[in-house]
């Protein structure tokens, strides 16, 4: 838009743009800084302000931290033996506390501590209050309350409070139960407390205080404006609540603002720790100006603020003046733009004349200089332009003549439009000279194809190809490669050679990538080559003598990315581009020649193989038609004698029928065996007595299915029958019939093998199972028999409802004679009712179940009250009714004695192991104990046993944390005791020698378990040691010190594992040979960083599908695996995949594992 505009109106517009933008731009600069002095200098107040208030109330909490400390430290952490306050020196001293704190002999005790209520009598306790209220009153508190740990208040200046527990609205009796604790503001009131001794059912002091002396500090705005307020702010990740009564909110509600809001910015600085001031918004939405300050040893921090309106409401005034200051000078500054554009407009109107004339093509004589200035200076290039379009347009003039020969020179290096004609007339020469080198080209192209269409062979193209190219492009030598591809690997055969005007006879081959030839067939590119090993080329000229080409050209035959030869050719110059070009074309449509003639030569090749299994082929099927006349007159030979053979085979069908019959109703396996034992017949009676068919029969050895008992037996028949054949033999084996079950044989053999009919070793079996069975029966009622009269048991046969049976045991416990029992009915035989009673209800229970009953019942006897242990046995018929029950009565009464005496044993040892468990879980440290100073950390502690072989061992001593995990040898009481010496050892070598070296305590334990257990004596028969892995952490460096007695380190830093072995002796067991003294291992671990160290139990724990051990890898595979885990989860990760693993099979040691972050 500004083209249409005139110079003189341009200079002018220029003029008042620039004067406005300096006007504005100095004024709005005067106006910022005036604005931040002033921004500045309320900056400075507030902050000031913020830290006084904070410095108030951080004073009111010290006197009241030094109140509460007052009260520790006269008396409450002291033992009653070493601080007592006599009451007069008490009074003295104005401590409202002093009485209380008195303590007496008489009412000294184990106790730490005054304050064990339990031991306090109700007049002791109403001194309490009153010192209480005492102390309430001198110190303006709200109330003082006495708790015990688990919030049970057991003294208080609030009436009704005590013996209820206390009202905690936060977590103050947790808080305070680690020391001293402020909590945050509640309505009206906030509490402070303190422990007023180290044991853990001991007493808290708790102060309830009034919040408006709190209150009264932040409500003074002095200084704070209109619209400026203080506010007291306490929170964390997820609210900050804002404490005290704000000025624009009257009421008592509380104000919540989150973090993440825009308002909470400041607030989360300034509970970060931070001191300082920003522009903010505050908890109405408005802009602000604010200072903030922390409240030192608390979660609380201060925020003086005031209103930006209120800040800036002075600077309005100043702004008008700066703007009328700066409107008077843009109207001087249009006024002088005027005249000076009047002086500049002239000239130049003269120049532009001239420049419209160039315009339009017409190019002046001379262009005339006006002035001196700069104008008159464009004047003189103006000048020098037309002087140099005349010299162009006379050089582009003889260049469309065709005189590309014409003399011109640019202007200049960048002269653009000389420079384009030089380049024009370059590339229209350029353009002349490629024409020619590719008609030159198409024009080879053609007379090739010419030579190429008239040959069908290989060798005759590669010698008119070879040929043609040498002459086309001045080689001297060349060659024609074709590819062989009828064997395992693809060759280069060279078929044609070319030199000095003259055919030759060569040969070479190489193979893909093999030389340059093979190089370039490989890589399917052209290969030139202006440097000529001295042994590359072995042909000469007699003409030109031992002269040797100085440039080699290789380009392969490729078409559709197939490689069918190459081209080789050698010049005493080097080939041209375009010759080279050329020849590239050429292989292109070469190789399309070559493919086709071998396509062609192959098809004949097929041709004549064809032709050739033709004529042979026919011979054969000749030979055949003989054949089959031959086999016709067979044929019909053949069938004639199959006629005269079925009426034979007829014939012993019917006699084989008739003996099929026979010899299937057989009671009797006839069997006929060669010499070896294989079966060569079997009758079909084989089927219903054993199961099996014949053809699973014939043709085996049977000897197999003969029992282990009777296979001696079933060989000696053989042998006997083979050694006589007269004799018949006769023995009797058990046989396994085809269900799998054994049935009784008795076989009677005969030797045939002289009869031509038979020649065989004939065997008559039959099943013999029932008899066998009725002789055993009999045998075994015998045996029973004898058994039960020289039998201890009373035995009694039962038989409906009367006594079919009684053995002579009877006589000894009733004195009488069995045959004043047998026949007789139960219910009138002559025996205790109590004991007739209970077999009547054994063998209706017996009938119930229909199974053997075991049970046990009381018998009165001449020989005192007895206990039995009763087997009832039920006897079923032929058709397995109930038939009779046998009672058989055994005597246990000395063994109930005896088991009573076992079980009162096994109760007093299961309960001094189990206070022995007591003990040992009274001393070890748990999650609890160790999560206190080490919160991500975890104990994973599982005893085999009721008590435990393994133990976790932790101390702390100032800044120095000492764990370890120890396993003694064994598990169970053994290993407990063996525990308890290395627990106090371990304590005493820590805490009374002092020593801080985990190598050297590892040392000094060894030595201490050896001395204890007298391992260092000759005549020592235990072998009872431990082993440990013991780490001391520096809680201020994070640095690790570890020693370990067969026991590894896992280390997890940045998220690789490093396992640090323990030395590869154990603590105790002996002094070894080679033993030196454990190493210390130093570790410096950073933020994030983790150790895990165990007993053996954990990857000793046999499980898993093949029952084999956790093992090592599969630990250190699952810390790798759960390391970046809160130590929480890694607890159940690592409970569960050890609980899995496990299953049902038994714990196989005690299992301990730590696991710690940092």
């Amino acid at each position: 838009m500004n083209k249409r505009f005139s110079i003189r109106t341009k200079i002018t517009g220029l003029v008042v743009v620039l004067v406005a933008a300096a006007v504005a731009i100095s004024s709005y600069i005067s106006f910022e800084v005036s604005r931040d002095s002033l921004e500045e200098r309320y900056q400075e107040n507030l902050a000031l302000l913020a830290g006084n208030k904070a410095l108030e109330i951080e004073l009111m909490l010290q006197r009241i931290s030094q109140n509460l400390q007052f009260a520790q430290e006269n008396g409450f952490l002291n033992p009653p033996d070493e601080y007592e306050v006599p009451a007069e020196e008490a009074s003295e001293s104005g401590d409202p506390f002093a009485d209380m704190f008195t303590v007496s002999d008489e009412t000294s005790t184990d106790d730490n501590s005054f304050l064990a209520m339990e031991t306090v009598n109700d007049d002791k306790g109403a001194d309490i209050v009153a010192m209480l209220m005492s102390y309430k009153k001198s110190y303006e508190l709200g109330d003082i309350h006495l708790t015990k740990r688990n919030g049970v208040v057991t003294h208080s200046t609030r009436p009704g409070l005590t013996d209820q527990n206390f009202p905690d609205p936060g977590s103050i009796i947790s808080e305070t139960s680690n020391g001293l604790f402020i909590s945050e503001i509640y309505g009206k009131r906030f509490f402070a407390g303190i422990p007023l001794n180290s044991a853990t059912d001991k007493s808290l002091l708790i102060f309830e205080i009034n919040a408006d002396e709190i209150n009264n500090i932040l409500s003074d705005t002095l200084g704070l404006g209109d619209s400026g307020e203080l506010l007291l702010v306490s929170g964390n990740e997820e609210n900050i609540t804002i404490l005290n009564h704000l000025r624009h909110k009257p009421g008592d509600s509380v104000e919540i603002v989150k973090p993440t809001s825009r308002s909470g910015q400041s607030l989360v600085r300034a509970l970060a720790g931070e001191k300082g001031e920003s522009m903010d918004i505050d908890y109405r939405g408005r802009e602000v100006l604010a200072a903030y300050h922390p409240i030192a040893s608390t979660n609380w921090a201060i925020v003086a603020k005031i209103d930006s309106d209120e800040v800036y409401a002075s600077t309005g005034g100043t702004f008008i003046k700066y703007l009328v200051a700066g409107m008077l000078l843009l109207l001087s500054s249009v006024f002088l733009s005027l005249i000076v554009s009047r002086q500049l407009i002239n000239p130049l109107i003269s120049l532009k004349s001239n420049l419209e004339l160039l315009r339009n093509g017409i190019l002046p004589e001379k262009i005339d200089q006006i002035s001196e200035d700069e104008v008159g200076e464009m004047a003189q290039n103006v000048n020098q332009l037309n002087e140099s379009l005349k010299a162009t347009a006379l050089f582009a003039q003889e260049i469309g003549e065709g005189n590309f020969d014409a003399d011109y020179k640019p202007v200049s290096d960048s002269d653009a439009l000389g420079n384009a004609l030089i380049t024009m007339r370059d590339n229209l020469i350029e353009a002349e000279k490629r024409d020619k080198e590719r008609n030159w080209i198409v024009t080879g192209v053609a007379e090739i194809g010419e030579i190429l269409r008239a040959s069908d062979n290989l060798q005759e193209l590669g010698d008119e190809v070879i040929k043609y190219i040498i002459q086309k492009i001045g080689a001297v030598q060349g060659a024609f490669y074709v590819v062989n591809d009828d064997g395992d690997e693809r060759i280069l055969e060279m078929t044609s050679s070319y030199a000095y005007s003259r055919k030759k006879y060569l040969e070479a081959k190489f193979k893909f990538a093999e030389g340059l030839v093979g190089q370039a067939a490989a890589e399917k590119d052209s290969v030139l080559r202006t440097e000529i090993p001295d042994d590359y080329v072995t042909i000469t000229s007699g003409i030109l003598g031992d002269t040797k080409p100085g440039c080699l050209l290789i380009v392969p035959l490729v078409a559709e990315e197939n490689v069918y030869g190459a081209l080789e050719f050698a010049g005493y110059q080097k080939f041209s581009n375009s010759e080279v070009k050329f020849v590239e074309e050429l292989s292109v449509i070469t190789a399309r020649t070559v493919f086709n003639i071998k396509v062609n030569e192959r098809t004949r090749n097929l041709l004549a193989e064809s032709q050739t299994m033709s004529t042979e082929l026919q011979e054969k099927q000749e030979i055949l038609r003989q054949n089959a006349e031959e086999m016709q007159a067979t044929q019909e030979e053949l069938q004639r004698s199959n006629q005269r053979l079925e009426e034979q085979i007829e014939e012993v069908n019917y006699t084989q029928r008739r003996m099929q019959i026979l010899l299937e109703n057989a009671s009797e396996v006839i069997t006929i065996y060669d010499e070896d034992g294989t079966i060569k017949y079997v009758s079909p009676s084989v089927e219903p007595i054993l199961g099996y068919s014949q053809n699973e029969i014939i043709g085996t050895h049977d000897i197999e299915k003969v029992h282990s008992d009777g296979q001696e037996a079933f060989k000696k028949l053989f042998n006997r029958l083979l050694k006589k054949p007269d004799e018949q033999v006769t023995i009797q084996y058990e046989y396994r019939t085809k269900e799998g079950e054994y049935i009784w044989m008795e076989a009677t053999g005969s030797n045939f093998l002289g009869n031509p009919a038979i020649r065989g070793l004939v065997i008559n079996s039959q099943n013999i199972t029932e008899r066998k069975r009725a002789e055993a029966e009999q045998r075994m009622r015998s045996k029973m028999q004898a058994l039960s009269e020289n039998s201890p048991d009373l035995i009694t046969r039962l038989e409906q409802g009367v006594i079919s049976y009684i053995n002579p045991v009877i006589e000894e416990y009733t004195g009488k004679h069995p045959e004043s029992y047998i026949n007789q009915p139960v219910d009138q035989a002559q025996l205790n009712e109590k004991v007739l009673e209970q077999w009547l209800s054994i063998v209706e229970q017996v009938r119930a179940e229909d199974k053997t009953l075991k049970t046990e019942m009381d018998f009165p006897s001449e020989m005192g009250e007895r206990i039995m242990q009763v087997n009832a046995i039920p006897e079923y018929d032929e058709n397995e009714s109930l038939e009779s029950v046998l009672v058989v009565s055994h005597d246990i009464t000395e063994r109930k004695h005896i088991e009573l005496e076992i079980q009162n044993k096994n109760k007093k040892i299961a309960d001094s192991i189990n206070y022995a468990k007591r003990i040992q879980n009274a001393i070890l440290p748990d999650n609890s104990v160790i999560t206190r100073t080490l919160p991500d950390s975890f104990i994973l502690y599982k005893p085999k046993d009721v008590v435990s072989g393994d133990f976790p061992w932790y101390v702390e001593v100032n800044d120095a944390i000492y764990i370890a995990a120890v396993d003694c040898t064994g598990h169970g009481v053994p290993g407990a005791l063996l525990s308890l010496i290395g627990y106090f050892l371990l304590n005493d070598i820590v805490r009374s020698r002092k020593i801080s070296d985990p190598g050297v305590i590892l040392d000094i334990l060894d030595e201490g378990v050896t001395t204890t257990l007298r391992q260092d004596q000759g005549d020592s028969q235990t072998k009872d040691g431990m082993d440990i892995a013991l780490c001391r952490i520096d809680k201020k460096s994070r640095k690790v010190e570890f020693a370990g007695a067969h026991r590894p380190l896992y280390v997890m830093k940045k998220g690789e594992m490093d396992e640090i072995k323990g030395n590869k002796f154990a603590i105790g067991g002996g002094i070894y040979k080679n033993q030196t003294n454990f190493t210390s291992h130093q570790i410096q671990l950073s933020k994030g960083d983790s150790i895990f160290f165990c007993s053996d139990g954990y990857p000793d724990q046999f499980g898993g599908p093949q029952n084999r051990k956790f093992g090592p890898k599969r630990l250190r595979q699952l810390i790798e695996d759960m390391h970046d885990k809160p130590m929480k989860a890694a607890y159940k990760a690592f409970d569960d995949q050890w609980e899995t693993w496990k299953g049902d099979e038994k714990q196989t040691d005690d299992v301990l594992l730590i696991g710690i972050k940092f």
